[in-house]
């Protein structure tokens, strides 16, 4: 129909489904003060304040040692996790996001071992580091409230109003005032379905107007 407004892009948070099968074998070792895989805010690589870029969200520390994965050998392996704020990816998901969002993310390849002393899969811890600010028209998105700090509060649901001339052509990325969470657009969720990744699960958090 001539004149007809163009549908608004959903706009998804990236999850993985269930708990993921397998295990550290070296979480305590990763790092000197025994954190695990997450980022130390001490000796953040980021140079500016907390909300502002330029700045790498998530950027993978450099660990003690490579993380290992004990996977359980009963369970199916799957194409996502999500752990805290990163992701481990198999090479099929991987080989997906390069292709999909090549300057979206950086990858450290897993030492992998299944509980039974077989080898293990190929597994890459995964960041997200592709981020934005002020992508969202807060004024129009009225289940989120602005923090004190700059930050985002939300009280749920898919209201979300994101602005199309900060994020661009972005379809997978992180929010500075959100950071805790992995978005994507309606395309990246697609072609997921359509290579038959496993694990990914998607909640539709808002739109991109066209």
């Amino acid at each position: 129909m001539s004149g007809a407004r163009a549908k608004p892009k959903g706009i998804y948070m990236l999850h993985s489904q269930g708990t993921h099968g397998w295990e550290f074998a070296n979480w305590d070792r990763l790092q000197p003060d025994g954190e695990g895989i997450g980022l130390h805010f001490r000796e953040s690589p980021w140079p500016d304040s907390m909300l502002d870029l330029p700045r790498g969200p998530w950027r993978i520390p450099d660990y003690a040692e490579t993380p290992k994965l004990i996977f359980d050998s009963k369970r199916k392996v799957q194409d996502i996790y999500a752990v805290e704020y990163f992701l481990f990816t198999s090479d099929k998901m991987k080989s997906l996001l390069e292709e999909f969002a090549p300057k979206s993310c950086e990858y450290l390849l897993c030492e992998t071992e299944f509980s039974n002393g077989k080898p293990g899969p190929k597994i890459w811890l995964c960041s997200v580091v592709d981020s934005y600010r002020k992508a969202v028209d807060v004024e129009n998105s009225p289940l989120i409230r602005v923090t004190q700090w700059g930050g985002y509060m939300i009280s749920g649901g898919a209201d979300w109003c994101f602005l199309p001339a900060v994020l661009k052509d972005a379809q997978l990325f992180r929010l500075v005032e959100y950071a805790v969470a992995i978005f994507c657009d309606q395309s990246f969720k697609d072609i997921c379905k359509d290579r038959g990744i496993k694990g990914t699960s998607f909640q539709q958090v808002g739109f991109l107007p066209k």
